[in-house]
Parts: C-alpha cells; sequence; structure tokens
C-alpha cells in the first residue's frame, strides 16, 4: 500500500479522490489551513501521516523542543509537552505520527546528530523517554511509527542527498537494536526502515530493500507481526542506486506493508498504478 504527500491543494484532493491509503503531510504543505478543511470535509479514512518529533522535524506543531533537549527534562514536563503536542496533531486530524526516532545520539551524524534529533546515546534513556512519547500519542488516540531500523543515527551520510553507510557489523548494531527489540516485545504496530547501507552484511541493498535486515532480522529472528513503513524512497539513497519500481518491487517482496513517497506526483501516480495493477 501506498502513503503519498502532496504538494499543492489540488495533488491533495486527487489522492482521497483515487482513494490513496495513506497521505502524508510535509513541511512544504503543513501550513496551509486548506489542507485540513480539506481532510475534515473529505471524511478521508485512511492514514493521515506527518513527522512531528520535536526540534528540527516538526512540520504541524512547531515551537517543540528537540528530543536531545526533552531528554534532560523530568518524565512529568516532557510527558506533559508531548501530550499538548498529541493534542495539536490531533486537531489537525494526524492518526499517525512519524515518531519517535529511536537512533542514537552521535554528534557526528548529519542527519540525526547534528540535528538532535535522537534523544540520547543511551539505548536505554531512548527506551525510557520514547516510551512516554508513545504513551502521551496513546492517551489522545494517536498511533506512531518508531524509526529508523535498525539505525540511523550512527551511520555516515545522509540519505536525503547521498548513500549513508554504516561501518561495522551485526554485533556493532546490537546496541542500536536494543530500542527497537524492546517496542516489538511491547508490541508496536509500526516500524520506519532506515536508507542505510551495512556493507559487512548486504553490499548491495540498504536495510529498507534488504532481505537480511527486513526478512531474516526483522520478521524472523526479532518476530516481527506489525506493519513495516518505508523510508521516502525519493530519498537519493534509494534513487541513485535504483528504479522506483524496482524498489518498490523488492520492497513488496519483503513482506514491507506500505511505500512512503513524500512528494512528485508522477513518482506517485507510476507507483499507485503499479501496486494497483501487481498486488
Amino acid at each position: 500500500m501506498l502513503i503519498a504527500g502532496f504538494e499543492s491543494i489540488d495533488e491533495l484532493k486527487y489522492l482521497i479522490k483515487i482513494e490513496i491509503p495513506g497521505i502524508f503531510i510535509g513541511s512544504w504543505i503543513a501550513n496551509e489551513p486548506k489542507v485540513y478543511e480539506i481532510i475534515r470535509e473529505s471524511n478521508y479514512k485512511g492514514i493521515i501521516a506527518t513527522d512531528n518529533e520535536g526540534g528540527y522535524a516538526s512540520w504541524i506543531v512547531k515551537d517543540i523542543p528537540s528530543p536531545k533537549e526533552l531528554s534532560n527534562l523530568n518524565p512529568y514536563d516532557f510527558y506533559s509537552i508531548i501530550y499538548n503536542m498529541a493534542l495539536k496533531l490531533k486537531e489537525h486530524y494526524i492518526n499517525l505520527n512519524f515518531a519517535p526516532v529511536l537512533d542514537l545520539y552521535d554528534p557526528i551524524n548529519v542527519v540525526i546528530g547534528k540535528k538532535n534529533r535522537a534523544f540520547s546515546e543511551d539505548p536505554y534513556k531512548v527506551i525510557f523517554y520514547s516510551s512516554l512519547f508513545i504513551k502521551a500519542h496513546s492517551d489522545v488516540g494517536i498511533k506512531n511509527c518508531i524509526k529508523h531500523f535498525v539505525g540511523q543515527g550512527r551511520a555516515i551520510g545522509d540519505p536525503h542527498h547521498k548513500k549513508s553507510i554504516f561501518i561495522g557489523g551485526l554485533k556493532d548494531l546490537r546496541k542500536d537494536l536494543l530500542p527497537f527489540m524492546f517496542f516489538i516485545k511491547m508490541g508496536i504496530e509500526y516500524i520506519m526502515t532506515a536508507h542505510v547501507f551495512v556493507p559487512s552484511i548486504d553490499k548491495e541493498k540498504p536495510i529498507t530493500l534488504s532481505r537480511f535486515f527486513i526478512v531474516e532480522l526483522l520478521r524472523n529472528l526479532l518476530s516481527y507481526k506489525g506493519k513495516i513503513i518505508t523510508d521516502d524512497l525519493n530519498m537519493n539513497a534509494i534513487r541513485e542506486h535504483f528504479d522506483i519500481i524496482d524498489a518498490v518491487r523488492i520492497a513488496k517482496s519483503l513482506t514491507i506493508d506500505y511505500i512512503l513517497i513524500s512528494r512528485g506526483i508522477e513518482t506517485i501516480e507510476k507507483v499507485y498504478k503499479f501496486l494497483k495493477f501487481n498486488y
């Protein structure tokens, strides 16, 4: 199934008209009041998702401290801030937040660490504050998608722009896996994958498209039964190495449930038609 973003009101109307399974509200359109008016009037029943992590990645509810800053608060203040944020998301009809980030903090990482998108370098602190983050959303009726499995926080490079690589093997990823293992045991419903290459394990494919990471590790070894969502397949880490339809075909063969395309209506239509007539 497809979760698609849009760059105009007309594109949003079109996605609703064709009954796309999910819509994504990105930073470039989140401040347009007409978006939420149309969602309300259409009575759209699919997934309505956004990124609202706090700090840098807060597309709808602004002025929230970053996860790194939030992790310095006491639990009561942390919960209060995230609960009020979730309430505002609910008012904007969001039913799935692509957050919290379970990646481990490393100041060298350009996409997570340097933007303070991770709670901590300590996986147990990540688990603690992510649990509060998820509870606050659950208490207002919003679901969460944890990300980025197996871990983006200690990788080199930004997958939005180029190849992102983790130097090390599975043993080195044990620390990164701990938060994901915890929430899998707790029954989390949605997990988003990382577009990170781990050459020591899979020389050809990033985690998102790797049979080892998605099928053997996540589905089989960790016994994850919930929904898997790709990170945006429009990122250069994917597009520079794979044709978009080939990437979608691989993802679906790995039991990935949702393909995320954040923007680009021509690409969205191409993927939508492929999924509609091939699955």
